[in-house]
C-alpha cells in the first residue's frame, strides 16, 4: 500500500512485477513519483475494476524520475504495476512515493483522458491497427495542446506518435512535417543531447531518407545513434532502431558490408531486450533477408524472411499490410529459383494486401507490380510485362517522383523489356531517362560518406552503366543516339569516386573554418598512424591485437572522412551538371578524346538478371569537338589484358627483342580500331580503363611500324570530365620545391656486408631501381641515388627560385608541410608492394623496415609510396622516411601546377575498372595536383637524369607540360631509332598539358 510520506525502495529484475495499491476517493487527484536507479521501468495504472487505465513511461533512461499523475473516477483502491521495460537487463533499484493528493481540476481530467487515448493508441499501433489507432492519438493531441500549449514536451511526443501512424501507412508527406514539429519542440526543451530528442531525430532521418535526401538522413541517423548510445547504453531497443534505420541507408547506398554489421547488431539487441515477438525484430529479420537476397544467398535469405513472416503473422494476422514486403521478397527468391508459380502466389498475395491497405495508386503497389511484370518477362510474355510495367510507372510518376530508386528501377525494366522486344527506339528513350534520373541520385549520394562508402554506392550503379553501353554496342551499334547516350554515361560516371573525394578535400581546404581544419589534421594524423601500424607490422603485439588496432584506426579514418564529407557538402552542392556539350567545348581543335571502358554485355532476354551479364569486354568512345561520339567494341578484356601484360614485361626489360612485335599486337587490338574514328586528330586525350592504365600508348606501334608518339601527342585523363575541372584556375601558394637524393640510411644488421655486396652504390651506368617492387617492405632496400643530386642541381639552375632539399633534409615531415608549391619534383625511389601473402622473394633479409611477410595489406594506397630520408631505418616514429600513397593524398597541393615523380614504378598501383589506378597517381590527384609526370617501370639512373634535365629545359622555354616530355622522348628516338622503349617511354604525363603559365 502506498501512503503519503512513506517512500518505498526496492530492487527489481527484468522478470519481476511489483504492485502497489493507493486508495482514493472519487474526484481526487494523486501524483506519485518513481525514481529509477539503474533500471528503466514502465508503470501501469489499473482501475478499481482491475482494468488498465493508462501507462506511464516518460523517462526512457534507467536513471531519472517517472511521474504518475491520475484522477480517481470512482472511490476505491487503484493499482500501480511496476515492471522492467526491457527483457534480459540487469536488476536495478527504484524508489516510489506519493508526493501529492488533492482535488482534481478540469485540466487534470482532460489530461487523464489524453493519456488514456494515448495508451489505447499505442496498443492498437503495436498490433498494426493503424487506421483504428490514428483518431485516438489525434484526439489526445487536441486535448494536450488545449491544456498544455502547443510547445509542451508531452505534446511533442504525441505529435511524434501521429507521425509514426502516417509512416506506418507509408504516407511520408504527412509524417515528415509532424516529425519536424516534434523535433523542434524537443530540441528546444531538452536540447539535442537527450534520448527523447534522439528518438525523434531518428524518425526525422527516416522521413528524409524516404525523400532521397541521403545527406540529411545520414546526418540525422548518426546523431540519433550517438546520443542514444551515450544515454541509453549500447544494448537498448532505441539503439537497435537507430542501427536498423542506418543499416537501411547503407544498404540502399550499396554499402552492404556496413549494413550487415548494423543489422546483425540490431538483431542481437532486439532478441535480447524485446523477445521473439516484436515488430522491430520482424523489420530487422526482413532486412537481413533482403541483404542475403541481394548477395544471392537464397537459403539464408529465405530463413530470415520466413522468420520475419512468422513474427508478423503472429502479431498482426495473415492479411496485414506489414506482411506485404516480406511476401514480395520471398517472391523474388522463388523467381530467381525459377519457381514461377510460387513467385506469382507470393506476389499476388502481397499485391492484394497492399491494395486493400493503401489503395491501388500507392508507390508500394507500383513496386509490387514491377515484380509481377518481371515475372511475365521471365516467362517470355513481353506484351503483358510491358503493360504492367507502364501501369507501375504511371503510379510512380505521381507518387514517388523521377529520382527515387524505385522509379529508376521501373524505367530500367521498361527499357529492358523494349530491348527484348526489339523496339530499340523506345529502349533508347527509356534508357536515357534511367541515366538522367540516376545521375541525380549519384550526385545526391556522393556528397556524404567515406571513400569506401562512396565506392560501395557506385558499385551498385555500375551494372546500369553496362546496360547503357550494351544497348549501343550489342543492339544498336549504328545508332548515333545510343552512342551519344553511352558516351555521356561514361563521361558522367567514370572516375566519379576520385572526383567526389577530390572535391571534398578541396572544399575543406578552400572553405574550412578552424573546426574543419582540425578534422583534416585529425584525418592526416590518423592516416599516418595507420600507415605506420600496417607497414611496421605487429612488433610486440599479438597478431590479433595488431589486427584489432588496424581495424580501429580504419574505422576512425572512415568516420573522419564521413564527417568531413557532411561538413563540406554545402560547398559542393552547386556543382554544375556534366553534359556532352560542355566536354566537347573543352576539347581543343585538332584533338580527340578517347574514352576507354571495361563493360559487361547485358542480354535483355535473359530470364533473370543474375544470368544477363556476360564476360567483360573493352569499348572505346571517341569524342571530337563537333559531331556525335562514336563507339567501337574492342573485344574480350581477358585477351586484351593478356596482351597488355605481355607488353609490360617486354617494356621493363631492355634485353627483350620482342617489344615492338608485342606493341604492334596490342595496337591492333586497341588503337587500330580507334584510329578510324579519330580522323585527322593529332592530339589524343586518352582516358584508359582497366589494365590499359598501365601502358604508355606512345610506345604502341602502328601499321607503318611507327611508334604512336611519332603520330600523336598524348595526355592522360582519369575521365574526359577532367577537361571541365581544368577550366578552373588554381593559384600556387609557394615557390617550387625539389626533393632529391634523400639519405636513406644504412641498416645496422649482421647482413649489411652481404647487402652492400648485392646493392652497390649507383653509378651513371647503374639502373635506378634497387628492390622496390615486392610483397612487403621486408623485401625492400633503397640504395643510394647519387645521380638524383645532379638532377636536382640541373633543375635548380634552370629554376633558381626553387627550394632544394637533399640528403637528411629530404624528410617525410618536411614534404607533409608543403603548401601548394608551383612545381613539386621528387627524385627518389618509389615502391609498390604486391598484394600477395607468402615467403620473401629474396634471400637478402634487411632488418631496416618491413612488415610481417605473412601480413596482407588490403588497401593499395598503403602498398605504394616514396622513400625519403631515413627510409632504411626502423625509427618507430611518424617521420620514418616512408610516404605511402595514402599519406600523400593528404598533402596540400591545391594550386600545384606540376608534380614530377622521378622515381621507379610511381604510375603503378591496383587497377579498378571505372576508377583508374589506386596508387601514387591517384594520391597526388586527391592532393590537388593539376598535372603529374610518373613512371611505369624502373629505369636507369643515368637516362632518367638526362630525360628530366631536358624536360625542365623545355618547360623553361614555355613548352607545355605534355609537349615538353614528348619532345625529349622524340629526341631520344631521333638519336637512336632502335632505342628500346625501356629507356624513353617509361614516363607519362597525366592531367593538364598546358605550360606552367596555363597556355596551351
Amino acid at each position: 500500500m502506498l501512503e503519503s510520506g512513506k517512500p518505498i525502495e526496492r530492487q527489481l529484475s527484468s522478470r519481476q512485477t511489483h504492485g502497489y495499491q493507493i486508495r482514493l476517493v472519487q474526484g481526487q487527484h494523486a501524483t506519485v513519483s518513481l525514481e529509477q536507479r539503474g533500471i528503466d521501468v514502465v508503470v501501469e495504472l489499473l482501475g478499481t475494476d482491475n482494468e488498465l487505465i493508462t501507462e506511464f513511461d516518460g523517462e526512457i533512461r534507467n536513471q531519472g524520475k517517472e511521474t504518475i499523475a491520475f484522477v480517481a473516477d470512482t472511490t476505491g483502491a487503484y493499482m500501480l504495476v511496476v515492471k522492467a521495460k526491457l527483457k534480459g537487463v540487469p536488476a536495478g533499484f527504484y524508489e516510489i512515493r506519493v508526493t501529492e493528493t488533492r482535488a482534481a481540476t478540469d485540466d487534470d481530467r482532460s489530461l487523464q483522458e489524453a493519456r488514456k487515448l494515448q495508451t489505447q493508441f499505442a496498443r492498437l499501433h503495436r498490433v498494426g491497427k493503424y487506421d483504428e489507432a490514428r483518431p485516438l492519438v489525434e484526439r489526445a493531441l487536441a486535448i494536450a495542446e488545449r491544456v498544455l500549449g502547443a510547445d509542451h514536451v508531452y505534446v511533442a511526443l504525441l505529435i511524434a506518435g501521429l507521425g509514426n501512424s502516417y509512416h506506418a501507412k507509408v504516407d511520408n508527406a504527412k509524417a515528415k512535417p509532424l516529425y519536424e514539429r516534434a523535433f523542434a519542440i524537443l530540441e528546444k526543451e531538452f536540447g539535442p543531447d537527450h534520448p527523447q530528442t534522439a528518438y525523434v531525430t531518428n524518425r526525422l532521418g527516416l522521413a528524409y531518407h524516404n525523400t532521397n535526401d541521403v545527406a540529411t538522413a545520414d546526418k540525422l541517423f548518426n546523431r540519433a545513434l550517438e546520443v542514444s548510445e551515450k544515454h541509453l547504453g549500447p544494448e537498448h531497443p532505441q539503439v537497435a532502431l537507430c542501427l536498423q534505420d542506418l543499416g537501411e541507408l547503407h544498404d540502399d547506398r550499396g554499402d552492404t558490408a556496413k549494413a550487415e554489421q548494423l543489422f546483425q547488431r540490431a538483431l542481437t539487441i532486439a532478441e535480447k531486450t524485446l523477445g521473439t515477438e516484436d515488430s522491430l525484430l520482424a523489420v530487422v529479420l526482413n532486412n537481413l533477408g533482403v541483404h542475403y537476397l541481394e548477395r544471392r544467398d537464397y537459403e539464408r535469405a529465405e530463413q530470415f524472411l520466413q522468420r520475419s513472416l512468422a513474427v508478423r503473422e503472429k502479431l498482426f494476422g495473415p492479411e496485414h499490410l506489414d506482411l506485404a514486403n516480406v511476401l514480395q521478397n520471398l517472391g523474388v527468391i522463388a523467381r530467381e529459383r525459377k519457381d514461377y508459380a510460387k513467385a506469382e502466389n507470393y506476389y499476388l498475395r502481397a499485391l492484394s494486401i497492399r491494395e486493400k491497405g493503401v489503395g491501388t495508386e500507392h508507390r508500394d503497389v507500383a513496386a509490387n507490380l514491377i515484380n509481377i511484370a518481371n515475372l511475365y518477362r521471365a516467362k517470355g510474355d513481353y506484351a503483358k510485362s510491358l503493360e504492367i510495367h507502364l501501369r507501375s510507372l504511371k503510379i510512380l510518376e505521381r507518387t514517388a517522383g523521377p529520382f527515387q530508386w524505385v522509379t529508376v528501377v521501373s524505367l530500367g525494366n521498361i527499357a529492358r523489356t523494349y530491348a527484348a522486344m526489339g523496339d530499340l527506339a523506345n529502349a533508347i528513350k527509356f534508357q536515357s531517362r534511367v541515366d538522367a534520373a540516376l545521375e541525380t541520385g549519384i550526385a545526391l549520394n556522393l556528397v556524404i560518406g567515406s571513400e569506401r562508402q562512396k565506392r560501395a554506392f557506385l558499385d551498385t550503379v555500375s551494372s546500369r552503366t553496362d546496360r547503357a553501353i550494351s544497348l549501343n554496342m550489342q543492339l544498336a551499334p549504328g545508332s548515333a543516339e545510343a552512342s551519344t547516350q553511352a558516351a555521356l554515361v561514361l563521361l558522367q560516371r567514370k572516375g566519379r569516386l576520385l572526383d567526389a573525394m577530390t572535391d571534398t578535400l578541396a572544399a575543406v581546404r578552400q572553405h574550412s573554418d578552424t573546426q574543419d581544419r582540425n578534422l583534416l589534421d585529425q584525418l592526416n594524423e590518423t592516416t599516418t598512424q595507420l600507415a605506420r601500424l600496417v607497414l611496421n607490422g605487429p612488433q610486440k603485439m599479438s597478431p590479433e591485437e595488431h589486427q584489432k588496432a588496424v581495424k580501429d584506426l580504419e574505422e576512425k579514418k572512415e568516420k573522419l572522412e564521413a564527417e568531413i564529407s557532411r561538413d563540406s557538402a554545402e560547398f559542393r552542392a552547386q556543382s554544375q551538371p556534366i553534359t556532352l556539350e560542355a566536354v566537347q567545348a573543352a576539347i581543343p581543335t585538332g584533338a580527340a578524346l578517347v574514352e576507354f571502358a571495361a563493360y559487361r554485355p547485358f542480354d535483355p532476354k535473359a530470364e533473370s538478371t543474375s544470368e544477363a551479364y556476360g564476360e567483360t569486354r573493352y569499348v572505346a568512345y571517341v569524342v571530337r569537338r563537333q559531331g556525335a561520339p562514336q563507339g567501337k567494341d574492342l573485344g574480350e578484356a581477358k585477351v586484351i589484358d593478356g596482351a597488355v601484360d605481355a607488353l609490360r614485361q617486354a617494356l621493363r626489360d631492355p634485353s627483350r627483342r620482342d617489344a615492338r612485335e608485342l606493341a604492334r599486337s596490342l595496337d591492333e587490338k586497341v588503337m587500330q580500331p580507334v584510329r578510324a574514328l579519330v580522323g585527322n586528330a593529332t592530339q589524343l586525350l586518352v582516358s584508359p580503363d582497366g589494365a590499359l592504365n598501365l601502358i604508355p600508348f606512345e610506345a604502341l606501334v602502328d601499321e607503318q611500324e611507327r611508334y604512336l608518339i611519332e603520330r600523336y601527342s598524348f595526355a592522360y585523363l582519369t575521365s574526359g570530365r577532367d577537361l571541365l575541372r581544368m577550366q578552373v584556375a588554381r593559384a600556387s601558394k609557394s615557390k617550387s620545391l625539389v626533393i632529391a637524393n634523400p639519405s636513406f640510411g644504412e641498416p645496422v644488421t649482421e647482413q649489411i656486408a652481404k647487402t652492400n655486396a648485392v646493392r652497390k652504390p649507383t653509378t651513371p651506368n647503374d639502373r635506378r631501381r634497387s628492390v622496390t617492387a615486392a610483397r612487403d617492405l621486408s623485401e625492400v632496400y633503397f640504395a643510394s641515388l647519387g645521380g638524383t643530386a645532379q638532377e636536382a642541381r640541373s633543375i635548380h639552375t634552370l629554376f633558381p627560385d626553387a627550394h632544394l632539399l637533399t640528403g637528411e633534409q629530404a624528410t617525410e615531415s618536411t614534404l607533409k608541410q608543403v603548401a601548394a608549391p608551383r612545381v613539386l619534383h621528387i627524385a627518389t625511389h618509389g615502391f609498390f608492394l604486391q598484394n600477395t601473402v607468402g615467403a620473401a622473394a629474396t634471400n637478402v633479409q634487411v632488418a631496416t623496415r618491413g612488415i610481417d611477410a605473412n601480413t596482407k595489406i588490403e588497401n593499395p594506397l598503403l602498398r605504394s609510396g616514396l622513400a625519403l630520408a631515413g627510409a632504411n631505418l626502423r625509427t618507430g616514429n611518424n617521420d620514418d622516411g616512408i610516404l605511402t600513397a595514402l599519406e600523400a593524398s593528404g598533402l596540400n597541393l591545391w594550386g600545384t601546377k606540376l608534380v614530377v615523380l622521378s622515381a621507379c614504378d610511381t604510375g603503378l598501383g591496383e587497377v579498378r575498372n571505372g576508377e583508374g589506378v589506386y596508387g601514387l597517381r591517384r594520391a597526388f590527384v586527391l592532393a590537388g595536383a593539376e598535372s603529374l609526370v610518373m613512371s611505369l617501370w624502373p629505369a636507369s639512373d643515368y637516362s632518367t637524369r638526362e630525360l628530366m634535365t631536358k624536360y625542365y629545359k623545355n618547360l623553361k622555354q614555355e613548352m607545355g607540360r605534355g609537349a615538353a616530355l614528348r619532345q625529349v622522348q622524340l629526341d631520344m628516338l631521333k638519336r637512336n631509332k632502335q632505342l628500346h622503349p625501356f629507356y624513353w617511354a617509361n614516363f607519362i604525363q597525366s592531367g593538364e598539358w598546358a605550360n606552367l603559365d596555363g597556355k596551351r
